[in-house]
C-alpha cells in the first residue's frame, strides 16, 4: 500500500517506453581543487542567502560549497548525463545502464551510488486534467484564516510581504490564467521556478495539487477568497513525479539548495513520503526519527541554514500506517495536522510520535474542507493536510514578517507555545491550533534570561511558592527536576521546557513540611543539584 500525504493530487502516468537506462545519484568523497571559498560565498549564494545565515548567527560551511565540477566533467567523459547536483549531500543525480555502475563506483573521488529511480528522465511538456466544478464558496477563505487570526494578522499589516516562500509540489497546473492568483504575475511575485521532474523552468504540469495548495497562501481575490499571505514572493518547484520512487526526496533536496541559494525564507511541503513502488526503498516506522530518511536528512541540512520548514503531517491516521510520514519527523521541521470546523483532529491526520518519542504533529489547522482555488477557477471545500500545511505557512510568514529578528528556531517555539494546548501537547494534535494574537502577545512580553545558570527563588522558601529562572543553555531542551528531601525521599517531579517566550516557573511547594531539600536537575547535557530550605 502507498501511503502519501497528497490529497486530490492527479497523478498522470505517461508511458515511458523501454529504456537501458535508469536514475542513480553518484556520490562524491570531498571538494577539493573548488574555485570557491567559504569566505567569500557571493560566488554561490546570492546576497539575500548570506544574510539570512548571518541575522541568524549561522557560519558558511563546506556543504555550502558547490560540488566539484571537475568530478561531473569526468562523469560525462564516460558518456554519462548528468543532471541535477547536491552540495549538501556531495553528489549528482545522473542517468546510465545498470552496466556503468561499477565503472563510475570505481573511480577514485566516488564514495557510493545509489539507484533512485527506473527509466529515463522525463522530457517534454505534460499537462494533467483540470479539477471537476465545485459549489462556489463566497469569502470562502475568512473561516480557516479567523481559526489562527490570520484575518487579524492582515489587519495589522503582515501579509507576508518582503518574505519568500517556496512551495515544492507535484504541479501547478494553470496557475498563469487563474483570477484569485493573477497578481502574482503581474507584480512579478513569482521569483524562481524550477521543474526537477523533466528538468525545465515550466511548473505548471502533472495535475493541480500545487495549483490548490498555492491558492491557500496566495490568492487575492477579495469577497472571494484570500490566501494567508498574499504579499508574499514565491518560489514554486515540481518535486513530485509520476510514480513512488526515491528520486522524488532527491528532487526535493535539490529544489531546497536552489531555494536556499536565491534567498527562500520559509518551505512549505505538502508531501510526505513511507512507501515507494519499488519494495526495495520502503521506509518503516522506525525510520521516522528524524534522521534517516533522504528527505529528512535534506530537511535538515534546510533547516540548519536558516530557513524554516513547514510540511504536512500525512493523511495516514487510521490506515495501515497511521503516523506521520517524513518529512514531517525532522526536529526542523514544523509539521501540520488537520482538525475539523469544530477544531477536533480529523480523522486522517497522521499520528506521532516520531520514532524516538518526540511530540508530533507540532501544531494544526483546518484541513476538513479548506477552501482552495481548482485549476478549473472553481472555489472548492476539500481535505487533507496538505492544505492545513499552508495554513500555518502563512501565518509563518506574517509573524516574521512582524518580527524579523527571531530565528527559524525562535519562531517554531513561538508559534508552538502560541498554540491552544501548549501546556499539554499530545500526537493527535501537538501543541494545537495557533493562534496571531497569542504570537504576538508573547513575543511582546518575552521574558529575558538570567545570566549564568539557573537561580531558586526565594530561598529560603517561606510562603510556598518557589521560582525557578534559567540561561539560554537550557533554552529548547527538556529539563526534569526531582525534588527529594533529607533522607532522599522523592517528594515531587517536575518537567519543564525553558526557551526565550518562558523560561520562569513557578512551583507551590506549600503542603510540604519545613526542612532542607534538594532539587536534582537533569537536562539533555547538564546535572545540577539545588539546596532548598522551605520554612
Amino acid at each position: 500500500m502507498k501511503t502519501r500525504t497528497r490529497i486530490f493530487f492527479i497523478l498522470i502516468f505517461f508511458s515511458l517506453g523501454l529504456s537501458a537506462q535508469d536514475r542513480y545519484m553518484v556520490f562524491f568523497s570531498d571538494k577539493a581543487n573548488s574555485p570557491h571559498t567559504t569566505s567569500n560565498p557571493n560566488t554561490y549564494l546570492a546576497e539575500r542567502a548570506i544574510n539570512r545565515r548571518v541575522r541568524q548567527s549561522i557560519p558558511i560551511e563546506q556543504n555550502d560549497l558547490p560540488v566539484n565540477e571537475t568530478y561531473v566533467s569526468q562523469l560525462k567523459g564516460l558518456g554519462i548525463e548528468t543532471y541535477f547536483r547536491t552540495k549538501w549531500m556531495n553528489g549528482v543525480l545522473v542517468q546510465m545502464e545498470a552496466s556503468s555502475v561499477n565503472l563510475v563506483n570505481e573511480l577514485p573521488f566516488v564514495t557510493h551510488v545509489e539507484y533512485v529511480a527506473p527509466g529515463a528522465i522525463l522530457t517534454g511538456n505534460t499537462t494533467g486534467n483540470f479539477d471537476s466544478n465545485s459549489t462556489q464558496d463566497i469569502a470562502a477563505s475568512a473561516f480557516q484564516n479567523a481559526m489562527v487570526g490570520i484575518d487579524l494578522m492582515h489587519q495589522d499589516g503582515f501579509r507576508g510581504e518582503d518574505m519568500i516562500i517556496g512551495v515544492f509540489d507535484g504541479g501547478f497546473n494553470n496557475i498563469s490564467q487563474l483570477a484569485p492568483l493573477n497578481h502574482l504575475f503581474t507584480n512579478n511575485k513569482i521569483l524562481l521556478t524550477k521543474n526537477f521532474i523533466i528538468n525545465q523552468n515550466s511548473v505548471e504540469n502533472f495535475g493541480s495539487h500545487g495549483t490548490r495548495v498555492l491558492s491557500i497562501l496566495a490568492s487575492a481575490a477579495p469577497g472571494d477568497i484570500i490566501g494567508a499571505a498574499p504579499g508574499a514572493n514565491y518560489m514554486l518547484f515540481n518535486t513530485e513525479a509520476p510514480g513512488e520512487f526515491r528520486v522524488e526526496e532527491y528532487n526535493w533536496l535539490f529544489a531546497a539548495e536552489m531555494a536556499d541559494s536565491a534567498g527562500v525564507d520559509i518551505i512549505s511541503t505538502s508531501l510526505g513520503y513511507s512507501v515507494f513502488d519499488d519494495p526495495s526503498m520502503d521506509y518503516s516506522y522506525e525510520d521516522m526519527d528524524g534522521q534517516t530518511t533522504v528527505i529528512t536528512r535534506a530537511s535538515n541540512f534546510a533547516g540548519d541554514k536558516g530557513i524554516f520548514l513547514v510540511t504536512s503531517a500525512g493523511n495516514e491516521g487510521g490506515k495501515v500506517w497511521n503516523f506521520i510520514t517524513a518529512p514531517a519527523d525532522s526536529e526542523r521541521v514544523l509539521s501540520i495536522g488537520a482538525v475539523t470546523s469544530s477544531q477536533n483532529k480529523a480523522s486522517f491526520s497522521g499520528f506521532g510520535p516520531t520514532a524516538d518519542g518526540r511530540i508530533k504533529p507540532n501544531v494544526s489547522a483546518l484541513g476538513v474542507g479548506t477552501a482552495v482555488v481548482t485549476a478549473s477557477g472553481n472555489i472548492a471545500n476539500q481535505s487533507g493536510t496538505s492544505f492545513s500545511a499552508p495554513i500555518v505557512t502563512g501565518l509563518i510568514a506574517g509573524i516574521w514578517q512582524a518580527y524579523p529578528q527571531l530565528s527559524n528556531q525562535e519562531l517554531m517555539d513561538l508559534i508552538q507555545q502560541s498554540a491552544d494546548q501548549s501546556e499539554t501537547p499530545d500526537n493527535e494534535l501537538g501543541y494545537g491550533i495557533p493562534s496571531y494574537s497569542r504570537a504576538v502577545a508573547i513575543q511582546e512580553s518575552k521574558e529575558e534570561p538570567i545570566a549564568n545558570g539557573i537561580v531558586a527563588y526565594p530561598n529560603p522558601i517561606v510562603e510556598g511558592n518557589l521560582t525557578l529562572a534559567f540561561e539560554t543553555a537550557f533554552f529548547n531542551q527538556s529539563v526534569a527536576m526531582s525534588l527529594v528531601d533529607g533522607q532522599g525521599k522523592k517528594i515531587a517531579e517536575y518537567l519543564v521546557r525553558p526557551s526565550s517566550f518562558k523560561n520562569r516557573f513557578e512551583f507551590n511547594l506549600g503542603e510540604i513540611a519545613s526542612g532542607l531539600y534538594f532539587l536534582l536537575i537533569q537536562s539533555e547535557d547538564q546535572r545540577l543539584v539545588k539546596k532548598l530550605i522551605k520554612y
